[in-house]
């Protein structure tokens, strides 16, 4: 905080609360995980075991993925949930509370995982990569009960992997009426995930109407393959499903999203110039640049662990001294 900006804090505190006295003291209370009294975690209603599909079904499709794309996807998870540990407050239980004595203040801060949430798709979504990475921010959150849901048909062979290396237990065939009569029964205040190209615009206008906080990715992302030489078609394929584009086959079409490139052109397509934008050149621009063997790691736009906890914040002035 620069010292002009820490004047005007303190200035506008103080108009509100008295000097602090030689006998005040800051305290920050940090309690990581506590073991304080809990809800009980929530369970499935009992009648969706119903809708499970058997969980050999899954294992048959894991077994039939290339090792390559097992590999990717594996990575893909690894460097996510790295690059989630740097950036991202630990999931989990957390209360943190401050009383600023000198400035005449207390906050207190509290999360807690979501109690449930479901990611919801088509029987035609087959990017592999991009469900790992939705179902990973809901693990990095410590969400305890975390569903899958393929709405309309069986799961494609790539998110039924994605899912296995996941690790998701429960996953779900269900048609969208017994999808939105499952959020609906389901307490609050839980959390969808919803990836598709408007087939489940009925369940996103559902969760609206029940106030339910709801992610979607709407439509399959552009990806440029900068370098094909580089890059295995199959495991991009298995990855990405549909969205795998070569740049040469994009004439004016938009921004890309994420660009599959040489080691060396990734690491400058990421770097800021001091004062200035990120550099561009010949390197198409877009929110990620991926290199060889990192085909499997996606982050999606708004979506982080923060999405699947749920935050409460309180703050006041301490009183007035006489």
């Amino acid at each position: 905080m620069r010292k002009s900006q820490q004047k005007h804090l303190e200035e506008a505190l103080r108009a509100c609360s008295s000097p602090a006295t030689a006998d005040d003291a800051t305290s920050v209370r940090d309690d990581e995980k506590t073991a304080e009294t809990r809800e009980a975690a929530p369970q499935w209603p009992a009648h969706l075991d119903g809708f499970r599909i058997p969980d050999e079904i899954c294992a048959a499709a894991y077994e039939a993925a290339s090792p390559q794309c097992r590999a990717a996807v594996k990575t893909g998870l690894a460097l996510g949930m790295a690059y989630f540990e740097q950036t991202q407050v630990a999931g989990g239980h957390c209360r943190r509370e401050r009383r600023d004595a000198r400035l005449g203040y207390w906050l207190s801060s509290g999360r807690h995982p979501a109690p449930w949430a479901v990611v919801a798709f088509p029987p035609s979504y087959a990017a592999a990569a991009r469900l790992a990475a939705a179902v990973l921010c809901a693990q990095m959150a410590e969400t305890p009960l975390l569903g899958a849901v393929c709405v309309g048909g069986m799961p494609s062979a790539p998110a039924l992997t994605a899912l296995e290396l996941c690790g998701v237990e429960d996953i779900f065939l269900m048609d969208p009426a017994d999808l939105c009569a499952l959020l609906e029964e389901l307490p609050a205040p839980g959390r969808l995930a919803l990836l598709h190209e408007g087939e489940l615009d009925g369940v996103a206008a559902a969760a609206r109407l029940l106030s339910l906080r709801t992610f979607e990715e709407r439509g399959a992302p552009t990806l440029a393959v900068q370098r094909p030489d580089l890059f295995s078609e199959e495991v991009l394929r298995f990855c990405h499903g549909d969205a795998v584009v070569e740049r040469a086959l994009l004439p004016g079409a938009g921004r890309p999203e994420a660009i599959f490139t040489a080691e060396e052109t990734a690491r400058t397509h990421s770097k800021v110039r001091d004062g200035g934008p990120f550099r561009s050149g010949a390197v198409p621009l877009g929110r990620l640049s991926l290199s060889p063997g990192c085909e499997g790691l996606w982050l999606h736009t708004d979506l982080s662990p923060d999405f699947f906890s749920v935050f409460r914040h309180g703050f006041g002035l301490l009183p007035r001294k006489a």
